[in-house]
């Protein structure tokens, strides 16, 4: 299993109570939970009665969050993946979804300016859109963040990452987008551009936006390929969601053998969980 670490915000006494509670109630997880606190004399853009909920500080906030998630895991930790606060998971995540066999992260992506002012931060015109294919979680090497965070300020001439933050931090825009550019462009030998017009690579999606992708997954038939359990015939035909981007088609989504070969990868994993951990993980399941 990977260690889980969850961020909330220490100026909220809602997030206080929130954190300690899943804390408590998922205690086999192992859950790491962390307060962060923004720097001092640092005001988070936006307007909190913007009509537009991509305005207000609260989702400036999480955008933030994400040039630091860095400085909450612990050192021994080489590879960081992040998810959003409604990230659902409906396969088993493995080794093989995150690196290539050249230990490249792979990055889900397509060509889409959806986002578009993400150029405003990277000063150019993007070349492709990770965001927007909705493949979560986005992984990163731990040692690339500070390094994006440095190019930005550096990019912008200014004295800290936050005051490059507050001047590129314009809607809408993708905190992800805005990272993988930077890393493509200061260390491309570490990632790997999965487009979803690729022919040399493939992309395996296990978790989505439950809140814009629940009409598009069927969950339990992903806990019923993962678990087996509570299967029907009509199961099998999602085997196939492991392999589509959320917006966009793939060219590989209808490659039966790939999805075969991870569920076979994904059920390897399993066996060698604890049988604690797995039998919650089954019951939870079993929930949906």
């Amino acid at each position: 299993m990977y260690p889980l670490t969850l961020i909330f915000d220490a100026d909220s006494s809602k997030d206080k109570i929130v954190g300690e509670r899943l804390k408590e109630k998922y205690s086999y997880l192992g859950i790491k939970v962390i307060f962060e606190i923004l720097p001092k004399n640092f005001k988070l853009p936006g307007n909190i009665i913007s009509k537009n909920r991509r305005d207000r500080p609260g989702y400036h906030r999480q955008q933030y969050s994400t040039f630091y998630v860095d400085k909450y895991v612990d050192n021994d930790v080489d590879i960081i993946g992040v998810v959003d606060a409604d990230t659902a998971f409906f396969a088993y995540l493995t080794d093989e979804v995150i690196c290539n066999s050249l230990k490249q992260i792979k990055v889900a992506a397509a060509f889409n300016d959806y986002f578009y002012n993400d150029r405003i931060a990277i000063r150019d015109k993007p070349t492709f859109d990770a965001m927007h294919t909705e493949v979560f979680p986005y992984f990163f090497y731990k040692k690339s963040i500070a390094k994006v965070r440095n190019y930005l300020k550096e990019l912008w001439n200014v004295d800290s990452f936050e005051q490059a933050f507050t001047q590129f931090a314009v809607v809408p825009y993708s905190q992800f987008n805005i990272i993988y550019s930077c890393l493509f462009k200061i260390e491309p030998e570490k990632y790997e551009l999965v487009l979803n017009s690729s022919q040399k690579s493939y992309k395996i999606s296990v978790a989505i936006h439950y809140t814009y992708a629940k009409e598009k997954y069927n969950f339990p038939s992903g806990c019923c390929l993962t678990y087996a359990i509570n299967c029907s015939g009509s199961d099998l035909k999602h085997k196939l969601d492991i392999l589509r981007y959320v917006y966009c088609n793939t060219i590989w989504q209808s490659n039966i053998t790939l999805a075969e070969n991870y569920y076979i990868s994904s059920k390897n994993y399993i066996q060698n969980l604890d049988p604690i951990v797995l039998e919650r993980m089954r019951a939870a399941c079993k929930e949906l």
